[in-house]
This record gives C-alpha cells, sequence and structure tokens, in this order.
C-alpha cells in the first residue's frame, strides 16, 4: 500500500506541475466554478480486471452487452433497469469495449471515461480544494484499480461550469455544437438529459449526413442502426464523435430531428 500511495502521490505532482505550466490561469486550487479534464493516456487493465476490482471495492455496475444490460450493486444482481443504479455515488460503465468510473469523494466528484485515444479523468469541485490533495486521493483510488497505468499524460482543460454558451467545436469539424458539447461535459448523462439526448450506456444517438456516393467507414458501421439516402442514423460511443465528424464521408453530424430522420 505505501508503494501504491508513494506513486500515486508523485503523479500527482507530477500532474499538479503540468497544470501549473499549461493552464493560462493556474492556481494551486481546484475552483469550484470549473471542472476540468485531465489526459490519462491508456489504460493498461483490461475491463474484466477492473470490472472484478470495482465489484470487490462495492461499486455499482451496469453492463451492456449490445441490446441488453443488467445491473448490480456489489455483488447483487439488480435487474436489467440502468436507472437503479445510475445515480449512485460510486459506478461502473462497462459498454462496447469501453469503461467509464464515476465516484464521490470529500467535496468533489470524478470520473473516468474513454476519449478518442485512452481515458481522461474528470474532476468537479464542489468547493475551492488543494489540487495536490484531490489528485493525490483519486490517483491512488485509480491505481489500486489497475486503471492508472504508466502513460498518465499531461494534457489539462479547465471549463466554466454552466456555461450557456459553452465551447465551440474545433474549427473544421461539422459537428452540432449540443453534440460536441456533450463529449466535454462534466456529466455526460446529467447533460444528455438536460438536452434530451438519447444515451445508452456509452454512446449517443446521432445521425450523419453522408457526402453524396460516400459510405461510411467500417470502424462505424456496426453502430449504425437505420440508413436512408444521403444519412445514416448511429448509436455511436460518445467518444467518437469528433472521429465521426473528421472522417471523409460525413459533412455533418448532428442530433435526430424530431420526428426522427431517417
Amino acid at each position: 500500500m505505501t508503494s501504491r500511495c508513494g506513486t500515486a502521490i508523485a503523479l500527482a505532482f507530477l500532474l499538479l506541475g503540468t497544470f501549473c505550466v499549461v493552464a493560462a490561469d493556474a492556481t494551486t486550487s481546484f475552483l469550484q466554478t470549473h471542472y476540468y479534464l485531465l489526459s490519462l493516456g491508456r489504460v493498461a487493465a483490461d475491463i474484466e480486471s477492473i470490472r472484478q476490482a470495482a465489484q470487490s471495492s462495492g461499486y455499482s455496475i451496469i453492463a451492456y452487452d449490445g441490446d441488453s444490460v443488467q445491473t448490480y450493486r456489489g455483488a447483487e444482481t439488480l435487474g436489467t433497469d440502468p436507472e437503479a443504479v445510475l445515480s449512485d455515488e460510486r459506478l461502473l460503465i462497462i459498454d462496447s469495449g469501453r469503461f467509464l468510473l464515476r465516484e464521490s469523494g470529500e467535496g468533489f466528484a470524478f470520473a473516468v471515461r474513454p476519449v478518442e485515444i485512452g481515458y481522461e479523468l474528470v474532476i468537479d469541485p464542489q468547493r475551492d480544494l488543494a489540487m495536490s490533495d484531490v489528485l493525490g486521493s483519486v490517483l491512488i483510488v485509480l491505481q489500486s484499480m489497475g486503471i492508472l497505468g504508466n502513460e498518465a499524460s499531461l494534457n489539462v482543460q479547465a471549463y466554466v461550469k454552466d456555461d450557456p454558451k459553452g465551447p465551440q467545436p474545433p474549427a473544421g469539424v461539422a459537428i452540432e455544437s449540443t453534440l460536441y458539447s456533450l463529449l466535454i461535459a462534466r456529466d455526460w448523462f446529467g447533460y444528455a438529459a438536460t438536452k434530451g439526448l438519447t444515451l445508452v450506456g456509452l454512446r449517443v444517438e446521432v445521425v450523419a449526413e453522408l457526402v453524396p456516393g460516400a459510405a461510411l467507414a467500417e470502424p462505424f458501421v456496426s453502430f449504425v442502426t437505420e440508413e436512408a439516402e444521403g444519412l445514416a442514423k448511429l448509436l455511436l460511443p460518445i467518444d467518437q464523435l469528433l472521429v465521426l465528424a473528421r472522417s471523409d464521408a460525413a459533412s455533418y453530424v448532428r442530433t435526430p430531428y424530431h420526428p426522427s430522420v431517417p
């Protein structure tokens, strides 16, 4: 336990030092007015070992297998309704070879979730807190579950909570701003509920408007649920939104219209 703690604290200070270099308005605190995204890189542990560690630690689990879902609280099987555990303070969601781990700490919440390459750590403080204290306690948890690998990279982004305008999508990426805001939201599920987005596990329902004569690349085909002339509806992993929007076949990625198209 001592070596785990020492490693995690060392990483905490490494991340803290990097944050102070990269963030224009960096302080030594996580501010309650902001939330923070820190890149973790690739996670070394496999999904099954993470699941076993979470279960033995008493986490609630939502496990998707295609269209079917099963929920657990610790070792207890609860049924097929994700809402039964979605608001639990310690939660692991497994879906499409991806996972999201969420936990509430003392004065803050954190989550580990998939991004385009690897995973990111979300820190959501409820009051101003010392960065070293928060990162030290979070990284100890992650390392104990095998989530923290050797690539704790050092990209850090800070966003104002509940910003009515929100950050705009990257230049040249044809994606609806609501979907981009989902991608970087501090809580995917809370944001989706306020915007009426359809989430199934770690996937979101979207429509890709296709370039005339183009077809989606193979990695996206398994997520397609409906197709029509020039349109494809997908239940797409949230972390792949920008990948789809940058693909040669997609001219625009948006939420489905209501009534839904296609």
